[in-house]
């Protein structure tokens, strides 16, 4: 081993056992996590509204749509999920209950698991390389 990739063993060394370190003292707290969720009043969730209005009325109306309501949530201190109940482009394709579903961060993960699976497949694909 050169010189260089010793240091970098080194390196990585220290950063894993820093790490270890910080993951042990991590603590979950699902009623704080779902508080966090809601600080934004459901606008976290406009990318599922935007998606499944999307396939009702084009991507970029309902980007729109969604960034309008949005927009007005933030800026007046209004609802969100009362903006978009109250807009006929939104009302024209979804009721109260499917706009409070698509708002329900539970129900949404987006691409995390295609992500999720695409990490795996490197980190496989990683340690065959490594153990050859």
């Amino acid at each position: 081993m050169e010189a260089a990739e010793a240091r970098a063993a080194i390196a990585l060394g220290d950063a894993l056992a820093r790490l270890v370190e910080v993951l042990q003292g991590l603590r979950l707290d699902p009623a704080r996590m779902r508080r966090n969720l809601d600080l934004g009043g459901g606008l976290i969730m406009a990318e599922a509204v935007m998606l499944n209005l999307g396939a009702k009325i084009g991507r970029q109306h309902a980007h729109d749509v969604v960034y309008d309501a949005a927009q007005a949530a933030f800026v007046e201190g209004r609802a969100f999920a009362e903006l978009l109940a109250a807009d006929p482009r939104v009302t024209a394709h979804l009721d109260r209950d499917a706009i409070a579903g698509l708002l329900d961060p539970t129900a949404y993960t987006g691409l995390c698991a295609e992500m999720a699976r695409d990490a795996a497949a490197r980190a496989r694909a990683v340690t065959r390389e490594i153990g050859r």
